[in-house]
């Protein structure tokens, strides 16, 4: 009949659909991608490519990280010097080291990869290591790695990245003499810890709780988490820069301001967008509010620019930058 011969039909349809439906689950997300977007071409993976170019490649992404390029070129220079020894040729993942300063740095890893490394978690022991086997050792692929990371030395990213490495240890010896930890400051010698209590006294007496604004001062890159680097109190409007400078004085000593007047660090408002320094010599006599830094402050200690150190003034003017109640316009500043 008619009606059977339809559902005959309606089940071989059901078939052949169940049946393209299974291919389609089946076949690869390219296999999709070249079906449904025919002129799109996937880039090839990093690991797919060869190994000159993965070492050349991983290399270029390391070099602004001063640590990971000096520790790999390290391991890779001990594994070139003796292979037979296996302590060269084995990495803890969990070393307190390589965790700060390889494991999650970009390249830093997949370098080793491309040098033959191979993780190893081993469940019975609890270790989490990369190792190169004695065999997977490449004297070709050491020579290259090791001239590509000696070449990043040279780079721009990598020699600014050492500068801002010693700044962030000048920042930390600062830090440790001072500071509101008073028992820091005990270490002083009698003189400079007299020249601190003079710096004190010139500062204005902090409002009481509920009023004034809160003023914050970081030293280095609040990335950086300094140990002690971290210092604030309240400050009224009408107090000015100057009254600031002595109370960082008095903090952290005469040496601070020394570097802040002579440009080689400076002191940058970090409210204002781009964060630009601040002209400690033109404005010490300006208020708080004058200079945007009211009704709240914050203020941090950067290594200055070539330019900043010269001499140039910072122009910049972005729109919607936040300046404060009453503040001055970038204009004025500069």
């Amino acid at each position: 009949s008619a009606a059977s011969v339809n559902a005959g039909k309606a089940a071989v349809s059901r078939f052949n659909n169940t049946s393209n439906n299974n291919n389609t689950t089946t076949s690869s997300p390219t296999t999709k991608l070249n079906k449904t977007h025919p002129n799109v071409k996937l880039p090839t993976k990093l690991q797919s490519k060869s190994k000159e170019e993965q070492i050349l490649r991983t290399a270029n992404r390391v070099k602004p990280h001063v640590m990971a390029v000096d520790t790999l070129l390290r391991v890779l220079l001990s594994v070139r010097s003796d292979p037979d020894n296996i302590k060269f040729r084995v990495i803890d993942r969990t070393n307190v080291n390589y965790v700060t300063y390889v494991r999650d740095v970009p390249g830093a890893e997949d370098l080793l990869l491309a040098m033959n490394y191979r993780r190893h978690n081993y469940a019975t022991s609890g270790k989490n290591e990369l190792r190169l086997e004695r065999h997977l050792v490449d004297d070709a692929l050491l020579y290259l790695g090791i001239s590509a990371l000696e070449q990043m030395r040279e780079s721009e990213e990598y020699k600014l990245g050492k500068k801002l490495r010693g700044f962030h240890s000048e920042m930390r010896r600062i830090a440790s003499k001072g500071g509101n930890d008073h028992g820091h400051q005990q270490n002083l010698s009698q003189s400079e810890l007299e020249l601190r209590v003079q710096y004190m006294t010139k500062c204005p007496k902090e409002p009481p709780e509920g009023r004034g604004a809160r003023m914050s001062v970081c030293l280095g890159d609040e990335r950086e988490k300094i140990t002690g680097g971290l210092v604030s109190r309240r400050f009224d409007g009408d107090d000015t820069l100057q009254d600031v400078l002595h109370w960082l004085g008095g903090c952290y000593g005469p040496e601070l301001l020394e570097k802040l007047r002579s440009r080689e660090w400076c002191l940058c408002d970090l409210n204002r967008y781009p964060v630009s320094p601040l002209d400690v010599e033109r404005h010490q006599g300006k208020t708080l509010q004058f200079l945007g830094l009211f009704p709240s402050g914050k203020l941090g200690v950067r290594l200055s620019e070539d330019s900043w150190r010269e001499g140039d003034e910072i122009m910049d003017d972005i729109h919607g930058s936040a300046r404060g109640l009453g503040a001055a316009s970038r204009s004025m500043l500069h």
